[in-house]
């Protein structure tokens, strides 16, 4: 089948489309201006008490991916989502009547991380359970992408007007109508795979009798760290955001004192990076079967990097929302390639466990340059700093490019007989 001739989605694709784009514009619209905003700005916390919080978030985020990797193999993807709504909704609840308190937004940015991470496996895992053909999972996973990525265009822009009109506080009630709303496509949710893979968690329990959740969990390890094109992805995506990871506690201070705007700015420039990778995740749609490889994801990661630079690189508003929309065109087009690469590669049994593992390793990259960010914003300044981490993000993969050519083309012929087996896999 050609990646240009892809049917339009399914009745169970369309679910699962809606349901993340729900959930998704949730987070979007609360989780940095609600944790990250209030903070900074109501409550004046300093750079490193918000590095502390972004690193306590992260933390959550790893707890949460495992524990949502483990209830997807065990349950299935219908279970997981409605534990994964309850879950939002009750973490809402909490911060809505206890936030108030920088002591309670702290503890609550820990519960937020842990259903961030917990529902991230939606994401990354669920398209699996309704196809297995590279080409099909490509188109689901850039229609998917695109409609997160509005989410980070949506969810943003109606957290910063929310938290113009009230407070940042009140964009948590909004993450819980989002969650809410998910059920109404979620009810019906029922992916065909869903059967095949509860007979095959069941044998695997058996198999790994007497050893539980650990000898799970070694046996996803193992598979990431043998597989080379796995432990490829996993290296490559560790290098790169152990640069982006002084963003996130920085990005608010580059804020209020280099672009010298409000709060509201936040959701609003956030919301420019998502017109951005809408627009990548639709190139992604239209891409040739053969392009979705490690190569094209190393040039997608080192163009993140330069619309990193351009975004804070100057003291304007302007520059910083044409580096946005940059950087969020390459972020769609990395979404669904590493996802569709991941899912073609990685046993089905495993797969919420091996993007666990794979998402620890992004989040253990991005939660270690947390440790010194306070450090060289205090001794360089905010902007060199975010500066210089931008530099990294576009360094590491270019330097992948120029000196892997050879080693990137045996991995792309492992690609190709990895696909090919999926491929039979189907028709069987």
């Amino acid at each position: 089948m050609s990646s240009h001739s892809r049917p339009a989605l399914s009745a169970q694709e369309k679910r699962l489309v809606a349901i993340r784009f729900l959930i998704y514009t949730g987070f979007q619209s609360s989780y940095f201006i609600g944790v990250i905003g209030t903070l900074t700005y109501a409550d004046g916390a300093s750079v490193a008490f918000t590095s502390a919080a972004v690193l306590l978030m992260n933390i959550f985020v790893i707890l949460g991916s495992f524990a949502g990797g483990s209830a997807l193999d065990a349950w299935g993807p219908r279970r997981h989502y409605f534990t994964n709504v309850f879950g939002v909704l009750a973490v809402g609840a909490v911060l809505m009547c206890f936030g108030h308190a920088t002591m309670a937004v702290l503890a609550g940015a820990a519960l937020l991380g842990f259903m961030i991470g917990y529902s991230q496996v939606a994401a990354t895992s669920y398209p699996a359970y309704l196809s297995s053909d590279p080409a099909e999972l490509k188109a689901i996973n850039s229609v998917l992408t695109t409609l997160s990525n509005v989410s980070i265009i949506v969810g943003p822009i109606l957290g910063g007007f929310v938290a113009a009109v009230g407070s940042s506080l009140a964009v948590f009630p909004l993450m819980m109508v989002f969650a809410a709303l998910s059920l109404i496509p979620g009810w019906g949710f029922r992916p065909q795979m869903a059967s095949a893979q509860s007979d095959t968690a069941a044998h695997e329990k058996t198999d790994e009798e007497g050893g539980g959740a650990h000898a799970s969990f070694a046996m996803s390890i193992k598979t990431v760290f043998t597989n080379t094109l796995l432990l490829l992805l996993f290296v490559i995506m560790f290098l790169t955001n152990f640069g982006y990871g002084a963003f996130d506690p920085l990005e608010s201070f580059f804020y209020r004192d280099i672009l010298h705007v409000g709060v509201e700015w936040m959701g609003w420039l956030s919301s420019a990076s998502g017109v951005g990778a809408v627009v990548g995740a639709l190139l992604v749609l239209r891409m040739s079967a053969r392009l979705v490889n490690l190569k094209t994801l190393l040039v997608a990661l080192a163009a993140m990097g330069l619309g990193s630079l351009v975004y804070v690189g100057t003291p304007y508003v302007a520059v910083a929302l044409v580096g946005q929309i940059a950087l969020g065109v390459a972020w769609g087009v990395i979404h669904p390639l590493h996802n569709t690469i991941v899912q073609t590669t990685a046993p089905l049994e495993q797969l919420g466990r091996v993007n666990s593992v794979m998402s620890f390793g992004n989040m253990f990259a991005g939660v270690a340059p947390l440790v010194v960010a306070p450090w060289l914003a205090a001794r360089f300044g905010v902007q060199p700093t975010l500066v210089g981490a931008a530099c990294i993000v576009a360094a590491v993969p270019m330097v992948l490019l120029l000196c892997g050519h050879r080693y990137l083309g045996r991995v792309a012929t492992m690609e190709a007989d990895a696909n090919s087996a999926a491929r039979t896999k189907t028709r069987a």
